[in-house]
């Protein structure tokens, strides 16, 4: 009787979230709340959907087989059900509270790009990491980057991060240029689609495919709406083709840079091992494409985690210069806290398990104010104009899923290159007569 009440809470929180982020996204937009309701959708709700429908979550064998995390199961894990149902109910009092009564429009503002000097940037950036991690000679993707980390210390996170920002503005003007009418669909499409791509099979990262594939498809469904409805079954294969692919990418980029830059065969080798190893199976794709072990991690958060961090993942974002040499006891960044608590490499946690791991169950009173506050800062360094609208609904996006130090750096970091590519410089020379 209980999992059935936990199962319509769920649904009723699914609806509430549904509901206000289809009214966030066809009257403002794209918003950072929005990326936050589309983060909570997909990687919460489609592993509890399953969750729902057959009564469990089971951990990968493949990934996460060696780990301590467990299966999810609907009829025993009760309270822990009722945790995050706590969580998510505080989400959707930040997401509805002043959504409905604000209503700022879109105002157009002078505001100019510099598309060459982000993608110089960030070819200099991805260079020298290539470099540095030898992948250019061979290796595994995983422990090349990890030594070259350790070995380098902050010149190299600095790195990381420039890349990272760089990264998001380049895909940000291009949705931007075409959003405005300056860049054609099917140039925008052959620049956004070659770039994402080859970035994932460069960097390792699939978030920013997703991310990318996810705002341009919301642009398509506001712009074209019929359209959209009467093509989706035809999309339908195409998109489940992204997806599975996106899920399987995790098995192929270890290998990838085995003997340098991979060539076609090398690629097709690496494809078919990820395939052997993560065979197209409609009982657990909605799982892989989703991340459902991220929910695992919650869940076995809230059984048994009792080493509160007191906000030291959140403070790590003022120090993150600071060298461990200097500063032996500075945080870990809460992906690696989680992987040394359940034995692996990298665990994502979302903002939920982040906020657990910090505060304990006083973070679902926090969630909503946190929430709040990081929305505020990414407005006061942002202007009203349709370039910011992507941007927050991006950082939405990550801030969600992603360590939030990692990403609040980034967005600092993206409002330092801006600032300085938008000003104007003077070279005052002074001429001396002796």
């Amino acid at each position: 009787m209980t999992a059935y009440l936990i199962s319509m809470l769920f649904l009723i929180e699914f609806l509430l979230l549904v509901l206000i982020f289809f009214y966030l996204l066809l009257n403002k937009g794209l918003t950072f709340k929005g990326g936050i309701a589309f983060g909570v959708l997909y990687f919460i709700f489609i592993p509890i959907g399953v969750l729902v429908i057959t009564g469990r979550i089971p951990i990968g064998k493949t990934n996460f087989s060696n780990t301590t995390l467990t299966d999810v199961v609907l009829s025993v894990d009760i309270g822990q059900s009722f945790a995050l149902l706590a969580y998510l109910f505080s989400i959707i009092i930040y997401l509805y509270v002043g959504s409905i009564i604000n209503k700022n429009k879109i105002r157009e503002i002078n505001f100019r790009l510099n598309l060459r000097l982000y993608i110089i940037v960030y070819l200099v950036s991805l260079a020298i990491i290539f470099i540095g991690s030898d992948l250019l000679k061979g290796g595994n993707w995983y422990s090349n980057r990890e030594v070259f980390f350790k070995e380098t210390g902050s010149v190299a996170v600095l790195i990381s991060f420039i890349l990272t920002a760089t990264r998001i503005l380049i895909i940000t003007s291009l949705i931007y240029y075409w959003k405005i009418n300056k860049l054609r669909f099917i140039w925008f499409f052959i620049y956004i689609s070659c770039f994402t791509i080859f970035d994932m099979l460069l960097s390792g990262n699939r978030m920013y495919l997703f991310g990318t594939f996810v705002i341009v498809g919301l642009i398509v469904v506001k712009r074209y709406p019929v359209k959209t409805i009467i093509l989706f079954p035809f999309a339908v294969p195409l998109v489940a083709f992204i997806a599975y692919f996106g899920s399987i990418f995790r098995h192929m980029r270890g290998p990838l840079f085995e003997f340098g830059l991979p060539t076609r065969k090398v690629f097709i080798a690496s494809l078919n091992r990820a395939m052997d190893l993560e065979p197209f199976k409609f009982s657990t794709f909605f799982l892989n494409i989703s991340e459902s072990v991220n929910v695992n991690v919650i869940y076995d958060l809230f059984k048994g985690y009792d080493h509160v961090l007191y906000g030291a993942t959140y403070v790590k974002t003022l120090f993150f210069y600071v060298p461990r040499s200097i500063w032996q006891g500075k945080p870990d960044s809460i992906t690696v806290i989680a992987a040394k608590q359940f034995g692996s490499a990298s665990l994502v946690t979302t903002i939920i398990g982040e906020m657990q791991m910090n505060f304990s169950y006083i973070g679902i009173l926090l969630l909503p104010i946190f929430l709040w506050l990081t929305e505020s800062i990414i407005r006061r360094f942002s202007r009203n104009n349709y370039f910011y609208r992507i941007l927050s609904f991006y950082f939405g996006l990550l801030f969600f899923r992603m360590p939030f130090s990692d990403e609040m750096i980034v967005f600092l970091f993206i409002t330092l290159i801006l600032y300085i590519s938008n000003k104007k410089w003077k070279i005052i020379i002074k001429n001396e007569n002796n």
